[in-house]
C-alpha cells in the first residue's frame, strides 16, 4: 500500500473519530468507557483507592466532563479521582457495587450524591459489561444529572407525608367531634324529656337542677360548635388574619363576662388583674378565642370554690398574658400533648365535664399565626398556669 492510500484512510478514519466525536457530544447524557484491569477488579481497596483505581477511562464525552466537572485528561492522568466527588456517605456502596459488577459480569446502574464545586448533586450510572480475549472488562455506559428528578420525588414524598399526616388528624378530628358531640346532645334530649315529665308534677327543685344541666349541655355543644368552625375556616384558609390595635383588657372583660354565669354554678372566682389602656396589635378575633379556650378550660378543671386569675406582663420585646387556674394541675408526662391533634386526649373536669382538646390545639395554631407561643406550667394538685407570648410591634404599648 502506497504512502497516498495511507494518507486517504488515515483522513478518512480521523473524518469517521470527528462523526462518532460529534455524535458523542452531541447527546443529552455523559458518555463514558472504561477499561477495568482482570488481576485488579475484584479488590476493594483498589476500588476505594483515589490513587490505585482498577481501571482506566478511555473516553468521555463534553457532556460527561460538564456534569462532573472534570476534563479528560484529568481521568487520564488519575481515573481515581472520581471517588473524591463520590459523597462519602455512598462510597461504600460504590465499592460493593463495582466489586459485584466485575466478578458477575452484570450491568451496573447505581444512583449517587456527588459534590461539584461545593454542591450536592445527584447522578446515576448505567453501563454494560463486555469481557476481552485478556480477562480485562470494558465498560460503556451513561451518567445523567438526575438532581432535579430526585428533588422532585423528594418533594412528592414529603407532600404524601404531610399528606398522611393531614389525613391522620383530619380522622382524629372527626372521631374527636363524633365522641364528644353526641355526648352534650344526648344529655340535652334526655333531660327535656325529664324535665317535661317534672313540670307536671310540679317538682321544682328538680327542674332547676336539670334546667342547669341542660345549660351547661347547650354551653359546651355551643362552645364546641364555635372551635369547630373556627378550626375549620382555619384549615381551609377561609379564616382571614387581620391584626389591629386594640385594648387588650376589652377582650378580657368580654370573655369573662360569657363564662361569669359558668364560673358561678362552681363558686369559682375570676380575677382579671389587667388595667385599662395595654393595646396590642393582634387579630381581635383570634385572641378572643384563645382566651375564651384557655378560660373554659381553667373552669373546667377548677374545683369549686377555686379561682382563675389573669394577667399580663409586658417585657422587652413581648407581651405576657397568663391564665392561671387553682385546680387539678396537669401530669408532667401530659403536658407535652396539650397541643398536638395526635396526641390529644379527653379529661373529665371537676364535675365530669367533657372535651375535645380542639380549643387548645386550635389556641396554638392562632398563637403561631401571630409569631407567639403558648405554654403550660402544672403542679398536679396545685393548678395550672398557661402563657401566652406575642411579640411586641408598633402600636403595642
Amino acid at each position: 500500500m502506497n504512502e497516498e492510500n495511507l494518507i486517504k484512510i488515515a483522513e478518512e478514519l480521523n473524518q469517521e473519530r470527528k462523526l462518532y466525536a460529534d455524535l458523542a457530544n452531541a447527546l443529552p447524557s455523559g458518555i463514558y468507557r472504561l477499561r477495568v484491569f482482570n488481576e485488579k477488579s475484584l479488590f476493594e481497596e483498589n476500588w476505594a483507592s483515589t490513587a490505585n483505581a482498577p481501571y482506566v477511562v478511555e473516553f468521555v464525552n463534553e457532556r460527561f466532563s460538564e456534569i462532573l466537572d472534570i476534563q479528560m485528561h484529568e481521568f487520564e492522568s488519575n481515573p481515581g479521582i472520581i471517588n473524591e466527588l463520590i459523597y462519602e456517605e455512598d462510597r461504600a456502596e460504590f465499592v460493593r457495587l463495582n466489586v459485584e459488577a466485575n466478578l458477575n459480569l452484570t450491568p451496573f446502574s447505581w444512583e449517587c450524591r456527588m459534590i461539584k464545586k461545593d454542591e450536592l448533586i445527584w447522578t446515576k450510572f448505567e453501563s454494560i459489561p463486555r469481557m476481552l480475549e485478556n480477562k480485562d472488562i470494558i465498560w460503556t455506559g451513561t451518567l445523567n444529572d438526575i438532581t432535579e428528578r430526585k428533588k422532585a420525588e423528594q418533594l412528592i414524598l414529603s407532600q404524601n407525608q404531610e399528606l398522611k399526616k393531614l389525613n391522620a388528624e383530619k380522622d382524629k378530628f372527626f372521631s374527636i367531634i363524633a365522641h364528644d358531640m353526641k355526648s352534650p346532645v344526648n344529655s340535652i334530649k334526655g333531660f327535656s324529656e325529664l324535665l317535661i315529665e317534672l313540670v307536671e308534677d310540679r317538682d321544682y327543685e328538680k327542674i332547676k337542677e336539670f334546667a342547669g344541666i341542660i345549660l351547661l349541655s347547650t354551653n359546651r355543644a355551643i362552645n364546641l360548635l364555635a372551635n369547630l368552625l373556627e378550626w375549620s375556616q382555619s384549615q381551609s384558609g377561609r379564616m382571614a388574619f387581620n391584626p389591629e390595635n386594640f385594648e387588650l383588657n376589652s377582650v378580657l372583660n368580654e370573655v369573662v363576662l360569657l363564662f361569669n354565669g359558668n364560673a358561678e354554678q362552681k363558686f369559682i372566682k375570676i380575677v382579671n388583674e389587667n388595667d385599662a389602656g395595654v393595646n396590642i396589635n393582634a387579630d381581635r378575633r383570634m385572641i378572643g378565642s384563645v382566651l375564651r379556650n384557655l378560660i373554659s378550660n381553667a373552669i373546667k378543671f377548677t374545683n369549686p370554690g377555686g379561682k382563675i386569675t389573669i394577667t399580663t406582663v409586658i417585657k422587652e420585646n413581648e407581651i405576657v398574658i397568663s391564665v392561671a387556674d387553682t385546680g387539678v394541675g396537669i401530669k408532667k408526662e401530659r403536658l407535652d400533648k396539650l397541643f398536638s391533634i395526635s396526641e390529644s386526649y379527653s379529661t373529665q373536669g371537676t364535675q365530669k365535664e367533657k372535651g375535645t382538646g380542639l380549643g387548645l390545639i386550635l389556641s396554638k395554631e392562632f398563637v403561631e399565626k401571630h409569631n407567639g407561643k403558648i405554654r403550660a406550667e402544672s403542679t398536679v394538685g396545685v393548678g395550672t398556669v398557661f402563657y401566652v407570648s406575642l411579640p411586641l410591634s408598633a402600636g403595642n404599648i
